[in-house]
């Protein structure tokens, strides 16, 4: 039986050539997930999905980690890296958020996730962050995986907070249900949510290009103000919400002023052998508005989305806006539990209790 001595796990530097052949990995990887083969609502990704993850501006393009099957030398798992900064309680830290972690299906129980777990480490350490980020669904296995770079390499893994729940805006539920299984009754009632809602407030629109600065400064207030915050670039935000694949919708005061916005992604979500268009809600900033002007933007949000061909729109909760008017909306929230957990590299002193959190979904 083939063993981790069969492979070779590598850090390797991430060039365009590259992107293809990843992209059918760990395409390969998710719709081969038992729990995605029996229940759906797994993910085909698409090499503009690789290139907003991976290609943004501040990205470290040397903090990839892949496996090769050495008989073959065939790539066979993969594991990337998003450098990011973090405030914890007003001082920032510099972190990675290990992600997308991936192994073809041939080569699964092997100890490749551990082997890149523990190489991606490696080159944390050698760069000299203070904190490794990363997200655990309840559900799947990522943790156990965590859990065993953290015993292998002496650093210990924390749970900061859980986020309990996933916010939904059905769209085109008949469209979705191809690609999710869902319970009849479950259908029947998420179908009551399609109806997009009117769209009241003349305040809202959807992104120009000069609103960006403003967008920036939205961001930053909002870090400021947050316990645990993600520090964005405002060149990363330039460069993500300049991508056609991005929705982007705003709201402007009476001065004609940005002072909240909505943005999401599109990818594929796929089961069963099919795929729709879906959209993943990123970043929400509705925390200076009144619940009416929230109502609107979340349903122009849904108009727009629906315009170009969304069947829906998904994100874990993070409790960091106001969900009621967004279930006003048409928005679902429903129980899943996802961990985020921290590798603390430094003996950086952690908050024993998280009240708020800002994070983004790219």
């Amino acid at each position: 039986m083939a063993s981790i001595e069969d492979y070779i796990v590598e850090q390797f530097t991430l060039t365009d050539s590259e992107i293809p052949g990843l992209v059918k990995l760990l395409t390969s990887a998710f719709q081969e997930d038992g729990s995605a083969e029996k229940e759906g609502a797994s993910i085909e990704l698409l090499e503009d999905n690789f290139e907003l993850i991976f290609g943004v501006p501040s990205i470290d393009k040397e903090m990839f980690v892949r496996t090769k099957h050495k008989e073959t030398n065939e790539i066979v798992g993969f594991l990337g890296s998003i450098k990011q900064r973090l405030s914890i309680e007003g001082k920032i830290h510099t972190i990675s958020l290990p992600c997308w972690l991936s192994v073809h299906r041939a080569h699964r129980k092997r100890g490749i996730g551990k082997a890149m777990g523990r190489k991606m480490m490696e080159m944390v350490l050698e760069r000299n962050y203070d904190l490794a980020v990363t997200f655990h669904d309840a559900s799947q296995k990522g943790l156990e995986t965590s859990q065993a770079v953290s015993r292998d390499t002496g650093k210990p893994l924390e749970l900061l907070t859980f986020m309990k729940r996933f916010i939904i805006r059905p769209l085109h539920v008949d469209d979705a249900a191809t690609v999710i299984k869902l319970p009849w009754i479950v259908k029947a009632y998420v179908k009551t949510k399609e109806r997009v809602g009117k769209i009241k407030s003349s305040q809202v629109r959807l992104l120009k290009p000069e609103d960006i600065d403003q967008i920036c400064e939205l961001t930053t207030d909002l870090s400021n103000k947050t316990q645990v915050a993600l520090v964005q670039e405002c060149e990363d935000i330039r460069w993500k919400l300049s991508n056609p694949r991005v929705l982007c919708v705003v709201h402007e005061n009476e001065q004609g002023q940005i002072d909240g916005f909505i943005n999401a992604w599109e990818f594929l979500l796929a089961g069963f052998g099919k795929a729709v268009k879906f959209g993943w809600m990123d970043t929400v900033h509705t925390y200076n508005l009144p619940q009416k002007e929230i109502i609107s933007l979340a349903n122009l949000l849904s108009s727009e989305a629906r315009k170009r061909g969304w069947k829906g729109i998904q994100s874990p909760f993070i409790p960091y806006f106001d969900a009621k008017p967004f279930r006003k909306a048409n928005f679902i929230l429903f129980p899943k539990k996802i961990g985020m957990y921290v590798f603390n590299l430094s003996g950086i002193s952690l908050p024993k209790k998280v009240d708020s959190i800002y994070f983004e979904w790219r």
